[in-house]
C-alpha cells in the first residue's frame, strides 16, 4: 500500500468517526431522559451467562490495558525496526490517558447517582463532588471512554479493522450497563468524549502516521 492510500484510508476513517461524533451528540440529550424506561431493557443481568461473559469482557475497559496496548504497539514497532513506530504508540498512549483524564474531570463536575446508587440518575448529587465517590461517578463512563479511544485511535492505525474495534469497545460499554455501573446515556457520553478526544489530538499529534 503507498504512503498516498494510507493517508486516504485515515482520512476515511476520520470521517466516518466524525459522524459517528455528530450522531452521537444528538442522541445524548434524548438518551438522558429516556435512561430510567431503557435501562431494565438492555441491562439483562437476570441471564447468568450473560453477565459472566460481560464480567470478563469489561476488563477491556480499564486504563491500564487501553493505555498500555498502544505502547505495546509502538514497541513491537520499534523492535521490528519501523520508522514512527515508538513515537506514535507512546503518544496514543498519552492520547488515551488523556481522555480518561478528562472524563474524571467531568465526573467530577457532574456527580450523577450511579443506578444502584440513592437518586439514581440524579446530576449535581451532592455538589461538588470532588473528589467524586463510586456512587456519584457515573456520568460518563470511564470504560467506554477508554474502550472508544484506544477504538478510535487503533482504527487510524488499521483502518481496515475499525469494525471490530468499534464493535468491541461497544461490548465494554454494553458490559457496563449489564453489570449495573452505568446508564445507556453514560456509555454514550463516555463513547462520545473518547472518540472526541483522540480525533482532535490525531491532527495535533500526527496519531495517524502507521502504515496500515
Amino acid at each position: 500500500m503507498t504512503k498516498r492510500d494510507a493517508t486516504s484510508k485515515r482520512d476515511a476513517t476520520r470521517t466516518r468517526w466524525r459522524i459517528g461524533l455528530a450522531i452521537g451528540l444528538l442522541l445524548l440529550p434524548g438518551l438522558i431522559l429516556a435512561d430510567r424506561g431503557l435501562l431494565p431493557l438492555i441491562r439483562l443481568d437476570t441471564l447468568p451467562w450473560l453477565v459472566w461473559m460481560m464480567q470478563r469482557i469489561t476488563w477491556l475497559g480499564y486504563g491500564p490495558v487501553d493505555i498500555g496496548i498502544p505502547l505495546a504497539v509502538g514497541l513491537v514497532g520499534w523492535w521490528r525496526g519501523r520508522a514512527g513506530f515508538a513515537r506514535c504508540g507512546v503518544l496514543g498512549g498519552l492520547a488515551v490517558a488523556v481522555a480518561g483524564v478528562l472524563d474524571q474531570v467531568v465526573k467530577n463536575l457532574t456527580c450523577r447517582a450511579r443506578p444502584s446508587a440513592e437518586g439514581a440518575g440524579a446530576f449535581l448529587s451532592d455538589f461538588p463532588c470532588f473528589p467524586a465517590p463510586y456512587e456519584l461517578a457515573s456520568f460518563p463512563s470511564g470504560h467506554a471512554t477508554m474502550a472508544f479511544a484506544l477504538a478510535t485511535l487503533l482504527s487510524l492505525w488499521y483502518p481496515r479493522w475499525t469494525g471490530g474495534f468499534l464493535a468491541l469497545a461497544a461490548l465494554v460499554g454494553w458490559s457496563r450497563i449489564v453489570l449495573g455501573s452505568h446508564f445507556p446515556s453514560d456509555v454514550l457520553a463516555g463513547a462520545v468524549l473518547g472518540c472526541a478526544v483522540v480525533l482532535g489530538l490525531s491532527r495535533v499529534w500526527e496519531l495517524g502516521m502507521k502504515q496500515s
